[in-house]
């Protein structure tokens, strides 16, 4: 198998193609997506952004799937329609962003009408932060038409809540009903479900994961590791550990193996996560049991993760010149791993690069580790680098105390095999 002559050097020199500042993310790791929810007669449940809505006991309302023109970045969530005296509906959908949260959600709730000097009204719901806009029109028929929207930001996203209505009882009963949601964690979620609750899911949202490929990281090739030299003919590259380190084969047991403590608990925090969503392919430390000394030992961890377990409404981006793309993407990409071991606290900042036709995001952080024997920590230097292979993330986790070393770390050389071989 010929490949590429020359080894590309990772990674510092290489990610000078686009950098963006994401702001600080709280911990959500994706399991469902985000029109995952349930609904029963009293209430609409959404799983992935993890809030209750009540529904209104009058007007004898239906849920509605309104996802036919679901366009890319903009989710429905959930509606539901009423007859009674006139047409009553509402819209719960959200929309990726990029901007300031506050921003976003303020232009959110923007109404033809309300564009007065005040602007849409602040307020708190759950302890949240929500913007409101509200309208009355009349029709061509004179007939009057009551509009209200509200929004608030989540990380990466702003939900937004719209109802239209020719009734202003059933209109005030909704506005109730959104005043009155609520916020939830994964480890509530069991509480927050009723029994008579059933799973909602758009049609939009179905097409996607229908559409989405299949992986089975259960009967991927591992790859095989000679010395220090990692080979995987499946995924076409090559990749050379640091000299002198000690490189160990991908383990057949799951990476969740509690005998793995590096990854051990990544998906506990939803219990819906799948036992099929990463996969060891090999790591290497820079000292072995016996030599390792006080301090922390280096270390280099190859995974294999399918994307479906954690952004699997999007699509990886073509170009590091696509900029919108790659920050929709970064976006994801932190949410997705924020508070498991493969990525620190302050993920602040992504660069992205182009090698030699693989584009490869790049997120530094760090983390603090406990000192054997000492009430204090020490600080531990880490970079999360993931690429695209084969509809496959293929993630290089290092991990150093010095930056100084990580730097070298990040001077590891892959190689790709040259197309059609």
């Amino acid at each position: 198998m010929r490949r590429i002559a020359a080894a590309l050097c990772l990674w510092s020199a290489a990610f000078t193609g686009w950098c963006t500042q994401t702001p600080a993310l709280t911990s959500q790791t994706r399991i469902p997506v985000p029109e995952s929810g349930f609904v029963c007669p009293h209430q609409y449940a959404n799983t992935f952004f993890g809030f209750t809505l009540p529904l209104p006991k009058q007007g004898h309302f239906q849920s509605v799937d309104l996802s036919e023109d679901d366009k890319a970045f903009q989710h429905f969530l959930f509606g539901e329609k009423s007859a009674d005296k006139g047409f009553t509906v509402l819209i719960v959908s959200a929309t990726r962003i990029l901007g300031s949260p506050d921003e976003e959600a303020q232009k959110a709730v923007f109404l033809p009408g309300t564009q007065g000097k005040d602007g849409p009204q602040a307020l708190s719901i759950s302890g949240r932060l929500f913007w409101k806009s509200e309208v009355e029109q009349k029709t061509f028929s004179n007939t009057r038409v009551f509009r209200v929207r509200y929004a608030t930001a989540v990380p990466g996203f702003v939900i937004q809540f719209s109802v239209s209505s020719y009734n202003s009882k059933l209109l005030q009963a909704l506005k109730d009903s959104i005043e009155s949601l609520k916020f939830f964690d994964s480890a509530s979620m069991k509480r927050v479900l009723d029994a008579d609750s059933h799973p909602f899911l758009p049609k939009a949202a179905l097409r996607r994961m229908a559409n989405a490929p299949q992986l089975d990281l259960t009967h991927l090739d591992a790859g095989f590791l000679s010395g220090l030299s990692y080979s995987n003919s499946y995924f076409g590259f090559l990749y050379h550990f640091p000299l002198g380190w000690h490189a160990t084969e991908a383990s057949p047991k799951h990476p969740a193996d509690p005998e793995e403590p590096s990854l051990k608990n990544v998906h506990e925090r939803r219990e819906q996560a799948s036992e099929e969503c990463m996969r060891v392919l090999a790591s290497a430390a820079r000292d072995s049991g016996e030599s390792h000394a006080e301090g922390f030992n280096s270390r280099i961890t190859l995974i294999a993760a399918d994307p479906a377990c954690y952004a699997p409404d999007l699509k990886f981006p073509d170009s590091v010149r696509d900029k919108a793309a790659l920050e929709f993407f970064a976006g994801a990409l932190v949410r997705a791993f924020a508070g498991t071991p493969l990525m620190g606290t302050g993920a602040s900042a992504m660069r992205a690069a182009e090698i030699n036709g693989h584009l490869f995001f790049e997120i530094p952080t760090w983390k603090a580790v406990p000192i054997s024997g000492s009430a204090l920590r020490r600080k531990v230097h880490m970079q999360f680098v993931l690429t695209n292979m084969r509809q496959y993330w293929v993630i290089w986790l290092l991990e150093s105390d010095t930056e100084s070393e990580l730097g070298k770390l990040l001077r590891t050389s892959i190689s790709f095999d040259a197309p059609g071989h």
